[in-house]
């Protein structure tokens, strides 16, 4: 049967469009999961009910990915139906241009990251970081280059640094992190700086060629080339390393044994590559037990780190043995084991005199095992407030509530931790309970874009200060500062300071346009952070350099 057979009522012919769109089983089973998400500015953008129908089909995708979002360019986060990830957003310019379509741009605030983005995607054709800088004239610096490099992106590479964008040493280490020696090769060969973080991005990637090559041209190198062969188990690098004469220190060691890697902590130690305590402190981490007894038994040393680390992983076994062997442990060994869960180890751990402390209380609740909290509690564990804060911080109000049920203290903490976190019923919760709140709370839901959170506080008395608009601004939500000017919310120097530290360049011409003072700490944290065009433009716009002061 034909495909117009099957969708046409009569078998007359091909369904209308908008009589399909009512067959609502046909999106949601098969056209729409072979659109698949992350494009909903576009499936959405075409009519109320494919809005609806797509929304729809949302809801039945099961583990959903952590994605970079095309609104949010600095955050990653668990993706839901109605994000468009970036990779959409720039797969050529018509779905570029449609994305910054002017009743759109508001939900792209990184503008200043959009060059680097287009980079970073890798599979974006040049054209579309030509439309960005020629049609658009989006700033770039070098991070454009250095994520064209880390792709493996000859072409754009070329392409920016043909047309004047900077680059700088990052160009060179992730091309050679991530393997791309013919990317490497012509950025040298064009000038580009290095350093012996090129050296480590080869050791770490196992590419001897490369690492050979580098030296060969000059290319300096330190301790870190070799502590990257040891812990990604690049036996063959690390003995050519050592062989001519690049030098090592303890970390070499101790890298091999958070890789796992016995052979080559043998040969390291063999040839008289210095140890300390982390290397024992990582093999029982990783749960290397052979590993651990061997460096004992030649000699190693070890401290509380060793205790610590095999209870937090739950390697009970190598925890007895060490204790039972004179490793010293401390008030973290508990702590570490309330924090996963592993009561059985933390019942053990205070048989056999562990001490602990309030961290004990404050890791259960923080990751919400109840169980474990309240054994702690029964056999005389101390809590404190921090207990709530990180309870509510993590968004466990299962652990919050039992807590205070059973008279543990809390402060304003709670309600900041919470309204950071997003966690709206159990900031609702603990007001209603009696926890008190003051402005770091209305600062937390700004600086987390929680919007809804943030009225609600307000319109229940919650109290503000500057430091709530500067949290919108460095969180990227114009919207949000519009909202609290307009409320009667404070701001001062530090809201065009926080924005530059995002790359928000258009919330500091909106704020500057509005009145709100700056001084030179905003220059300085655009160019410490990357966003030399938020630099350039506060400078050119009268802000006051930190390098010149004015005289007189």
């Amino acid at each position: 049967m034909s495909t117009s057979s099957k969708l046409s009522p009569n078998n007359s012919g091909p369904l209308d469009f908008h009589v399909l769109l009512e067959k609502k089983e046909i999106w949601i089973d098969n056209v729409l999961p072979f659109v698949g998400i992350g494009h909903y500015a576009f499936v959405g953008a075409v009519n109320k009910r494919l809005n609806q129908l797509y929304k729809e089909y949302g809801q039945t995708v099961q583990n959903p990915p952590e994605v970079w979002i095309s609104r949010y360019f600095n955050k990653k986060r668990t993706a839901t139906i109605t994000d468009t990830y970036y990779r959409n957003a720039f797969y050529n310019v018509a779905c570029a241009e449609h994305w910054f379509r002017d009743d759109t741009v508001s939900k792209t605030p990184r503008q200043s990251k959009v060059c680097e983005t287009i980079a970073n995607i890798g599979s974006s054709p040049t054209s579309v970081l030509q439309w960005a800088r020629h049609e658009k004239e989006f700033p770039w610096d070098a991070q454009t280059c250095r994520h064209a490099a880390s792709n493996g992106r000859l072409d754009i590479l070329k392409w920016a640094h043909d047309n004047g964008c900077p680059w700088d040493p990052s160009t060179c280490i992730c091309a050679a992190e991530h393997g791309h020696f013919h990317v490497l090769k012509w950025a040298r060969e064009n000038g580009c700086p290095w350093g012996p973080q090129v050296c480590w991005g080869a050791a770490h990637s196992g590419h001897l060629e490369m690492l050979k090559w580098a030296r060969e041209n000059e290319c300096p190198w330190n301790s870190y080339t070799c502590s990257a062969a040891a812990r990604e188990g690049h036996f063959e690098i690390l003995k050519w390393l050592h062989e001519n004469g690049c030098p090592w220190n303890e970390l070499t060691c101790s890298s091999a044994a958070t890789g796992g890697h016995f052979e080559i902590l043998k040969w390291a130690h063999e040839n008289d590559c210095p140890w300390d305590e982390s290397t024992c402190a990582f093999a029982a981490k990783g749960g290397h037990f052979d590993m651990l007894r061997w460096i004992i038994e030649q000699g190693g040393v070890w401290d509380a780190r060793t205790c610590s680390n095999a209870a937090l992983e739950g390697h009970f076994e190598i925890l007895k043995w060490a204790h039972e062997n004179g490793c010293p442990w401390e008030e973290g060994t508990c702590a570490s084991a309330a924090r996963m869960g592993h009561l059985n180890i933390l019942k053990w751990a205070r048989e056999q005199g562990c001490p602990w402390n309030e961290f004990t209380c404050s890791e259960a609740a923080g990751d919400g095992r109840i169980e474990t909290l309240k054994w702690a509690r029964e056999n005389g564990c101390p809590w404190d407030e921090n207990t709530c804060a990180w309870a509510a911080m993590r968004g466990h109000l299962g652990a919050l509530k039992w807590a205070r049920e059973n008279g543990c203290p809390w402060d304003a903490a709670a309600c900041s931790f919470a309204a950071g976190g997003g966690h709206f019923e159990l900031l609702k919760w603990a007001r209603e309970n009696g926890c008190p709140w003051d402005m770091r709370t209305s600062a937390a839901a700004a600086g987390g874009g929680y919007f809804d959170i943030l009225k609600w506080a307000h319109e229940n008395g919650c109290p503000w200060n500057e430091r709530t608009c500067s949290g919108s601004a460095g969180s990227g939500r114009l919207d949000i500062l519009k909202w609290l000017r307009m409320s009667g919310c404070p701001w001062g120097r530090d809201t065009c300071a926080a924005a530059a530290s995002g790359g928000y360049l258009y919330i500091i011409q909106w704020a500057r346009e509005n009145g709100c003072p700056w001084d030179a700490n905003t220059i300085r944290v655009a160019a410490g952070t990357g966003n030399l065009d938020i630099a350039i433009w506060a400078r050119g716009e009268g802000c006051p350099d930190p390098v010149f002061p004015p005289m007189g």
